[in-house]
C-alpha cells in the first residue's frame, strides 16, 4: 500500500499516553520505536449462573448500556476508535498491490481446469505416494493415514470406500457411546454416506475413479451448505429461517472429485468463541485429552482429522478459526488468500474476514484439497482479483535435490521477537526448535522486524467481525434467535450490536494502516513466522457445558497471532511442531505475502518433515484402513 504523500504528522488522542502517528513515522525495522503492547484483556471469566446473570445484565437496556461503555473503554476500543483521529481512508475489503514477484518451482493452474484436473496436477507436485517421513534412526513416527494412503488401499484392493464408510460409522457410534461423548458431529446421515461410498466402490471396480479423492471421507463444518443437511451454524434456530437449497461451491468441487462427504462437524455457536464448547450439541473434545477443548470455531473439523476419522475436513476461518483448532489438535490448518476460494454457500457471518479453510492430516493433504476447492466466482465481491493459483513442486524436496533445498534456504523469514515470545514457554520453545532446524538443515535466515499497532489490529478485527456478524443476522436473532442461544453467544451478540458507525469506519482505517505495515514487511521478507497460539488447549469446565463459557482473556491469548490472516486476508498455515509437558499439541504459523500460497505450502512441508519426529498419537484415535 502507498502511504499518504503529505508530510509526516502526528495526531494525539484525548488520552495523553496514546497517540495515532502518521504511517511514515512508523518503522517496521527491528530498532523501530513502536512499542509492543502487553495486554491483559479486562473481562471476567464466567460460567454457570454467574454467566447467566452477566448475560441478563448485558441485555438490560440501561444497565447493559453502562456495562458495554465500561468494557469498551477499559479494553481500549473507545480510546482507539472514538478518541483518535486517523489520517488514512478506510479499507473496507482487503486490497493488494499488483503482484510483483514470481513463485519458483511451481505448477501454474489455468482458470478453466476442472477440480479433478487440478487435483491430478497436485499429485504431480507431490511425487511418489504415499510419502511416509522417517526419523534419522528410520523408526517411523506417528502419522495419520493420508489421502494417498486411502487411494493406494482402494487401488490395491486392501480396502474399499464401502468398507471405510462402515468403519467410519462404527467409529462415530463408538464416540457417541463414550463417556463423555466426544462431540465430533452435529449431523451425519448413515444412508447418504453409504450411498456415496457404494457409488465410489463401483467406480473403482470399473476403473473409473474420478481422482485421488475418490472414496476418501471428508467432513464439512456446519457453517457450509452441504445437502442433505441443514446448516445450523452451531445454533438451534438459523436452519429454521435459512434453508439449504444446494451444496456450497467448495463442497460441489469435492464431490466432483469423488470425495465422500461424511457429515457436518460441530462448531462454536455462530463461531463466536474459541473453545468449541457448544451448549446445544455438546463440547467438541480434544482427541489428545478429552478433558480439554478442541478450540473454535472449527473445532469439530480439527478433532475429526486428529482422531483419524477423516484425512481432511473443511472449516471457515474468520478469526483464526481453522488455524487455532488445528494447532490445539495437532493437525495442519491452512487458509488461502482472501478471494482465492469462493465463499458461495457459506453462512454469511463475516464477509470480509472469513474464508473457507482446510484442516488436514498432512501438508500434502492440504495441497490436494486446496487444489480441489480453489477458484473464485464472477459474483464474488472482491476488489483485488486473484492471479492464477500455483501449486508447489515438493517432490524434488522429498528427493533431496539441492535446487529444491536452495529454494527453502533462500526464503527470507521475518520474526517480531517481542510478539513471538509473548507465549507460554512450551509453545515458544517448540517454535524456536522448529526455526533452529530450518536454519541447520536449509540455512534459512530470520530477519528481525517490528509490526506496529498489533493490539490495535486485534481490536479493529474484533469490531469488524462483530459488526459484520450482527449486520448479517441481527434482526432475525432478536426475533427468534436470542431466546434459543447460549449465554456466551448472547453476551457476544450484545457486544457486537453496540459497535457504532464511527468505531466500524475507524476499524477499517486501521485495516489500511496494517496493510501498509505488512506490505512494507514483505518488501524485506517472504514469510512472517509466529506461534499459532499463545498457549495449548485448556481444560473444559464441566459447568460450562450447559451455558457455555465467557473467557475473553484466554480467547485473546489463543488468537494472539492469527488476526492478520483474516483482517488483511493473507494466506496462512499452522503446522504441528511439538507438544507441551502434558502431551498437548503446539503449532507454528506461517503468514505469507498476498497470493503466495505455493511458497507458504512448500515451507510448511519442509517444517512438517523436520518436526515429524516430535508428533505423538492422540489418546482418541481410529484406524479406518484396518
Amino acid at each position: 500500500m502507498v502511504a499518504n504523500s503529505a508530510a509526516p504528522r502526528e495526531t494525539k488522542m484525548t488520552a495523553k499516553w496514546l497517540s495515532i502517528r502518521a504511517l511514515e513515522q512508523h518503522s517496521i525495522e527491528e530498532d523501530s520505536d513502536a512499542k509492543y503492547m502487553y495486554v491483559s484483556v479486562k473481562a471476567p471469566r464466567l460460567v454457570g449462573i454467574s454467566l447467566r446473570m452477566f448475560m441478563w445484565a448485558m441485555e438490560a437496556p440501561i444497565l447493559g448500556h453502562f456495562l458495554l461503555k465500561y468494557l469498551k473503554n477499559e479494553n481500549l476500543i473507545t480510546k482507539v476508535f472514538i478518541g483518535s483521529h486517523f489520517l488514512e481512508p478506510p479499507m473496507h475489503i482487503p486490497q493488494y498491490p499488483a503482484v510483483d514477484f514470481e513463485e519458483l518451482a511451481v505448477i501454474k493452474l489455468e482458470p478453466d481446469l476442472s477440480p479433478p484436473e487440478r487435483v491430478a496436477l497436485a499429485l504431480d507436485c507431490l511425487g511418489p505416494t504415499p510419502l511416509r517421513h522417517k526419523t534419522e534412526d528410520h523408526k517411523e513416527h506417528f502419522q495419520h493415514w493420508a489421502i494417498c494412503d486411502y487411494a493406494k488401499a482402494y487401488t490395491s484392493g486392501k480396502a474399499t470406500p464401502t468398507k471405510v464408510a462402515e468403519q467410519f460409522l462404527l467409529a462415530i457410534e463408538e464416540s457417541h457411546q463414550s463417556t463423555p461423548v466426544m462431540g465430533f458431529f452435529i449431523n451425519y446421515n448413515r444412508e447418504d454416506i453409504m450411498k456415496q461410498a457404494s457409488d465410489s466402490t463401483d467406480r473403482f471396480v470399473k476403473g473409473q475413479q474420478l481422482s485421488v479423492l475418490d472414496g476418501v471421507p471428508i467432513a464439512v463444518k456446519d457453517e457450509i451448505d452441504c445437502l442433505p443437511y441443514p446448516t445450523t451454524g452451531g445454533t438451534k434456530w438459523i436452519h429454521k429461517v435459512r434453508h439449504v437449497m444446494d451444496d456450497a461451491t467448495c463442497v460441489k468441487r469435492l464431490r466432483a472429485c469423488g470425495a465422500v462427504i461424511v457429515g457436518k462437524t460441530n462448531m462454536h455457536e455462530l463461531g463466536a468463541g474459541a473453545t468449541g464448547i457448544n451448549p446445544h450439541y455438546g463440547a467438541t473434545r480434544n482427541p489428545y485429552d478429552w478433558k480439554k477443548y478442541s478450540g473454535g470455531s472449527s473445532g469439530g473439523s480439527a478433532a475429526v482429522v486428529a482422531a483419524g476419522l477423516c484425512p481432511a475436513a473443511l472449516g471457515v476461518d474468520g478469526g483464526g478459526s481453522v488455524r487455532m483448532p488445528a494447532a490445539l489438535c495437532g493437525v495442519v490448518g491452512f487458509k488461502s488468500n482472501f478471494g482465492r476460494i469462493t465463499s458461495f454457500g457459506v453462512l454469511p457471518l463475516n464477509w470480509t474476514v472469513g474464508m473457507v479453510g482446510v484442516l488436514a492430516a498432512t501438508v500434502e493433504d492440504a495441497i490436494i484439497v486446496y487444489a480441489a476447492i480453489l477458484g473464485h466466482l464472477p459474483e464474488d465481491r472482491i476488489v483485488s482479483l486473484p492471479p492464477p493459483a500455483n501449486l508447489p513442486v515438493i517432490r524434488d524436496l522429498e528427493d533431496g535435490k539441492p535446487e529444491a533445498a536452495k529454494l527453502i534456504g533462500g526464503l527470507r523469514l521475518a520474526k517480531y521477537t517481542e510478539w513471538f515470545d509473548d507465549s507460554d514457554d512450551a509453545v515458544k520453545n517448540s517454535c524456536y526448535r522448529a526455526l533452529d532446524l530450518l536454519k541447520q538443515v536449509y540455512g534459512c535466515q530470520v530477519k528481525e522486524i517490528t509490526v506496529p499497532e498489533i493490539e490495535e489490529m486485534r481490536l479493529a478485527h474484533y469490531v469488524t467481525i462483530g459488526s459484520e456478524c450482527y449486520t448479517s443476522i441481527g434482526l432475525t436473532y432478536e426475533k427468534i434467535g436470542m431466546a434459543n442461544s447460549g449465554a456466551d453467544t448472547r453476551v457476544a451478540l450484545a457486544i457486537y450490536s453496540s459497535f457504532s458507525n464511527c468505531e466500524f469506519i475507524n476499524a477499517q482505517r486501521m485495516r489500511y494502516r496494517q496493510m501498509h505495515y505488512h506490505m512494507e514487511i514483505f518488501k524485506k521478507a517472504d514469510i512472517i513466522v509466529t506461534p499459532t497460539t499463545g498457549c495449548t488447549a485448556q481444560h473444559i469446565d464441566s459447568v460450562a457445558l450447559r451455558y457455555g463459557e465467557l473467557n475473553y482473556p484466554t480467547g485473546a491469548k489463543l488468537m494472539r497471532y492469527q488476526i492478520a490472516g483474516n483482517f488483511l486476508g493473507l494466506p496462512a498455515i499452522s503446522i504441528p511442531v511439538g507438544h507441551d509437558s502434558s502431551g498437548m499439541p503446539i503449532g507454528l504459523q506461517l503468514i505469507g505475502r498476498p497470493w503466495s500460497e505455493a511458497t507458504l505450502l512448500r515451507l510448511a512441508f519442509a517444517i512438517e518433515s523436520l518436526c515429524a519426529r516430535f508428533r505423538k498419537q492422540p489418546q482418541v484415535s481410529y484406524d479406518l484402513l484396518l
